[in-house]
C-alpha cells in the first residue's frame, strides 16, 4: 500500500580458520515496522571432518532455525516476499532463536541435525531455560533435496494475537495472567515440515514446496473463561521456477491453509470469538506470479501479484521491490 523504505541489512562474516566461521548481522526496519535496528544473527560455527565421508558441525548463537527450507533464509532474501499463509500461521514472520544446533553430513548427501533453543518467539513465548527443541533428516544432491523437520515448543503462556503483526520483533512476551481484551494459550506446540525440490535443467525448470503441520494442546483462557484447547493448522505451497535467461526468472506459486480448533468448557464459544478462531471452517488459498531480474552489479528488481481468498474475502496484493547488494556494487565499480 504505497511505497516506503523497507529495510537495510549490514553484516560481517569471518572465516577464522578452515573450521571456524562467525557471522554478525543486523537489520534496520523502516516506519512500517517501528523504525528499529535489531541483531538478526550472531553465531559461531565449528566444522569437524570425522573422516573423508562424514562431517560434524556445531552452530551456537542467534540463528535461523532449520525448520523447513524457507525458514532457514531471512525473509529479506526470499524470492517472493509475500509470506506463505501456513508459515505465517505457524511461526509468525520466521523462527529465529538463540541456541545450539548440531549437524551431521555425509558425502552422499544425507544429513541429520538436532537443536535446542531458548524458544522466546512465536509459537512459543519468552521464558527461562530451554523452550524449544528441533530435529531434521534430509538428503540433497545438486538442486534436488528432500527434508523432514520437527520442532517441539514449551508454551508458558502466549498471547494468541501475534506481536509480529504490530512490529518487527521475533520475541513473544508471555501472559501467565489474563487481562482485558487478551486471550492466552498455555500448553505445548509441535510443528512438522516436509520440504522438497526437484530440478529439470534441460527444461530450465525447478519445482519446490513445503507441507506444514502444527498441533497445539493446552489451556486457552481470558478474563471470560478457561477452556481445554486443541488446535491444528495444516497447509503448504508449491512454486514453479522457470529461467528465461541467466538473469531473468519467473515464478508461479500456489498455497493453501486450513485451521481446526476444539474448545471444551464453559463459555467456549465466547472465548473462540475473542481469540478470533470462531469462523475458521473455510480453507484460505492464494495464487501468485512473480518476475525477478538480477543484475551483475548487485541490483535486483522483482514484481509480484497475488490473489488470496480468506473467509470468502478476495484480496489482491501487488509488490514491486528494488534491492541492491551494496558490497557487490562497490567491489564491481
Amino acid at each position: 500500500n504505497g511505497n516506503a523504505f523497507d529495510y537495510a541489512d549490514v553484516g560481517l562474516q569471518v572465516l577464522w580458520t578452515n573450521d571456524i566461521t562467525t557471522l554478525v548481522k543486523g537489520s534496520y526496519h523502516g516506519q512500517d515496522l517501528g523504525n528499529e535496528f535489531s541483531i538478526e544473527q550472531a553465531w559461531l560455527n565449528y566444522g569437524y571432518d570425522i573422516d573423508k565421508d562424514n562431517m560434524l558441525s556445531v552452530r551456537v548463537g542467534r540463528q535461523h532455525v532449520p525448520l523447513g527450507r524457507q525458514n532457514q533464509e531471512h525473509s529479506h532474501n526470499w524470492t517472493m516476499a509475500v509470506e506463505h499463509l501456513v508459515m505465517r500461521a505457524s511461526v509468525g514472520d520466521g523462527w529465529r532463536d538463540d541456541g545450539l544446533d548440531v549437524l551431521w553430513q555425509h558425502e552422499n548427501g544425507w544429513y541429520a541435525g538436532l537443536g535446542a533453543y531458548q524458544g522466546d518467539s512465536f509459537p512459543s513465548s519468552r521464558a527461562a531455560g530451554i523452550g524449544a527443541v528441533s530435529s531434521r533428516l534430509g538428503w540433497q544432491q545438486d538442486n534436488h533435496y528432500l527434508e523432514v523437520s520437527i520442532a517441539h515448543f514449551k508454551v508458558d503462556g502466549r498471547i494468541t494475537d501475534q506481536q509480529t503483526s504490530l512490529s518487527h520483533t521475533h520475541t513473544q512476551a508471555s501472559c501467565v495472567q489474563a487481562s482485558a481484551n487478551v486471550v492466552c494459550f498455555d500448553g505445548k506446540s509441535q510443528v512438522a515440515v516436509l520440504a522438497g525440490q526437484w530440478a529439470w535443467p534441460q527444461y530450465k525448470t525447478i519445482i519446490n514446496g513445503e507441507a506444514w503441520f502444527k498441533y497445539e494442546q493446552g489451556n486457552l483462557f481470558s478474563t471470560t473463561a478457561l477452556v481445554d484447547y486443541q488446535g491444528m493448522v495444516t497447509g503448504g505451497w508449491l512454486t514453479a521456477d522457470y529461467q528465461w535467461t541467466r538473469q531473468l526468472h519467473s515464478y508461479l506459486r500456489w498455497e493453501t491453509l486450513q485451521g481446526r480448533h476444539q474448545l471444551v468448557g464453559a463459555n467456549a464459544a465466547l472465548l473462540a470469538a475473542e481469540a478470533g478462531i470462531a469462523d475458521s471452517s473455510d480453507r484460505p488459498y492464494r495464487t501468485g506470479l512473480g518476475l525477478v531480474w538480477t543484475g551483475d552489479k548487485g541490483v535486483r528488481l522483482s514484481a509480484e501479484a497475488h490473489r488470496e481468498n480468506i473467509n470468502r474475502h478476495v484480496n489482491d496484493l501487488f509488490l514491486l521491490r528494488y534491492q541492491v547488494a551494496l558490497w557487490d556494487l562497490i567491489t564491481l565499480l
